[in-house]
């Protein structure tokens, strides 16, 4: 697998980011990326979330399916999902269970699949700031491509930061580092949201995900480049 770096331009539906309240809140995010040129590729990129808070519990859905199609063929095929919830205990201590499963074609894996749970900590709770720290055992089962399906014991370490620079721009950064004995799995997502005009943003977004210990001829580190508009409702 090549390292994979993409960056585009695309019009989403989504909810811009901010702070937690109680009820019910679901996003649908749109890509559509064309270039012509050196390299002629067509991609998609489709993102849902929804998210449901009530009193101490805070619950979460996201899936997402991204398509890269170039020249030569096909360039990548994913698909994600994941689940998370929360349950507060104390007045910023928090227990999680946490499920991924993840599907991509140009890994080398066929699939990986993640289910931990532990103790989460809210650092800092305001109107304008959220920082959370997370961490706990899991377990990880991956399979290589024509291969029988291996698990692993992992721990799992996760920190997320949301800052409300402005009613009309905020700034995300969340890190998760999914380590065992033989494989370290980490991916960073930072991204900023600035409001143009009315309900129409503007995203910048940088995913860098890195395996210490890839599939023979795969990279360890993948990069993905986002620069999108969002409608925000």
């Amino acid at each position: 697998m090549k390292k994979h770096t993409m960056m585009g331009v695309s019009l989403l539906l989504a909810s811009a980011p901010v702070l937690a309240e109680d009820g019910i809140k679901s996003s649908v995010e749109v890509g559509l990326l064309l270039t012509e040129g050196n390299a002629d590729t067509r991609s998609v990129n489709i993102k849902g979330n929804t998210e449901y808070t009530k009193g101490k519990s805070r619950n979460t859905l996201n899936a997402e399916v991204l398509y890269v199609d170039g020249d030569s063929g096909k360039l990548s095929e994913k698909y994600v999902g994941a689940g998370k919830t929360a349950y507060q205990f104390g007045k910023h201590s928090y227990a999680f269970l946490n499920g991924t499963l993840e599907r991509d074609l140009f890994s080398g894996y066929d699939y990986q699949g993640t289910i931990s749970a532990g103790y989460g900590y809210r650092f800092i709770d305001s109107k304008e700031m959220i920082f959370d720290l997370e961490a706990g055992p899991g377990y990880r089962r991956v399979k290589l491509d024509a291969e029988e399906a291996e698990g692993e014991v992992i721990a799992r370490v996760s920190g997320k930061f949301l800052y409300q620079i402005s009613k009309t721009s905020a700034f995300t950064e969340e890190l998760v580092s999914d380590i065992g004995s033989d494989t370290v799995i980490t991916k960073s997502v930072t991204a900023v949201t600035a409001q143009i005009v009315g309900n129409m943003s503007m995203k910048a977004s940088l995913t860098i995900k890195n395996n210490s210990k890839p599939p023979a001829e795969a990279d360890k580190t993948d990069a993905e480049v986002g620069l999108t508009l969002v409608y925000s409702f």
